[in-house]
């Protein structure tokens, strides 16, 4: 399940989609099955986030939202396989959906490789494992199997 974590200044609902669904399509296009990815959006507080000392949000920011993101910080989980170049270029999808102009904004992509059976999620009632399913799916299925 790739994830892409986005904190950055506000943004109006109709970017967060826009950006969530070219993030999907991209990752789509390149192996993800486009149900598993998961794209979510925070807005930092004024003087939460600092780059070299200095603070990409202050006080006197307004709270408007944008349809660009004026900074942003952004935490990919990928599939350890991802190599040097799927990360480059999702990054630079990710700066493009994002609207950041290199020229006047800020933006820090960090890729963490998070191995599938790493990551569960809810299936049928039940947390599942995103790793392959075994044939004996009831090892890998279910909290209730978990009694350590």
């Amino acid at each position: 399940m790739p994830t892409v974590e986005v904190n950055s200044t506000p943004l109006t609902p109709s970017a967060r989609l826009k950006a969530a669904l070219r993030l999907t399509r991209w990752m789509a296009a390149h192996g993800s099955n486009a149900a598993h990815v998961v794209v979510s959006f925070r807005t930092d507080e004024p003087m939460t986030y600092f780059a070299g000392g200095m603070p990409q949000t202050t006080y006197q920011d307004d709270a408007s939202q944008g349809r660009h993101a004026r900074w942003a910080a952004v935490v990919c989980h990928v599939h350890p396989d991802r190599d040097h170049a799927y990360r480059a270029e999702l990054a630079e999808e990710i700066r493009e959906a994002l609207g950041l102009d290199a020229d006047t904004a800020h933006l820090m992509v960090r890729f963490e490789p998070t191995r599938p059976d790493r990551v569960f999620h809810l299936d049928s009632g039940a947390m599942t494992s995103g790793g392959r399913q075994t044939a004996d799916r009831g090892q890998e299925k279910g909290l209730r199997h978990a009694h350590h």
